[in-house]
């Protein structure tokens, strides 16, 4: 299985929070907008800021965002994602979402990667499922190994 990290995904994973999807890190080959590495620390120091984790705990997690962020492929955010990303889609998204789904549809278009997107934002999932996305599933795993 092929899969699209998105920061929220990465972060519950990281903090142990809600079940575990049977998806992690049961992947062949893992991809990424370069835009995750910012929203992963983004999202840790608001933790650290709220009290949630303490520095050490944020020390911890930015080191564990790195170590993610070097294991999946980076693509970068380039004029033609943006380009794409401009573009009206079959969900209302917001302007990162965007330009994660653009980043999809690149790797699929220009690449000829297609990728299971692997998420917890609902919305981002819903409209890559209307765009013709998988969403990255523990039963994709079990086929992928039959």
């Amino acid at each position: 299985m092929t899969v699209y990290l998105d920061s929220t995904f990465v972060i519950r994973h990281l903090l142990g929070a809600g079940p575990d999807s049977g998806v992690w890190g049961k992947w062949e080959k893992a991809y990424a907008s370069t835009l995750m590495r910012t929203e992963c620390f983004r999202a840790a120091n608001l933790l650290r800021l709220e009290g949630k984790i303490d520095d050490d705990g944020r020390a911890r997690l930015g080191s564990w965002i790195e170590t993610v962020c070097s294991s999946a492929v980076q693509v970068p955010v380039t004029e033609a994602v943006m380009r794409r990303a401009a573009d009206a889609w079959p969900v209302a998204v917001g302007t990162l979402q965007a330009i994660h789904l653009a980043t999809l549809q690149e790797l699929e278009a220009v690449h000829g990667v297609k990728c299971e997107i692997a998420s917890d934002d609902a919305t981002l999932v819903k409209a890559a499922k209307a765009l013709g996305f998988a969403e990255a599933s523990a039963d994709a795993v079990a086929d992928a190994g039959k």
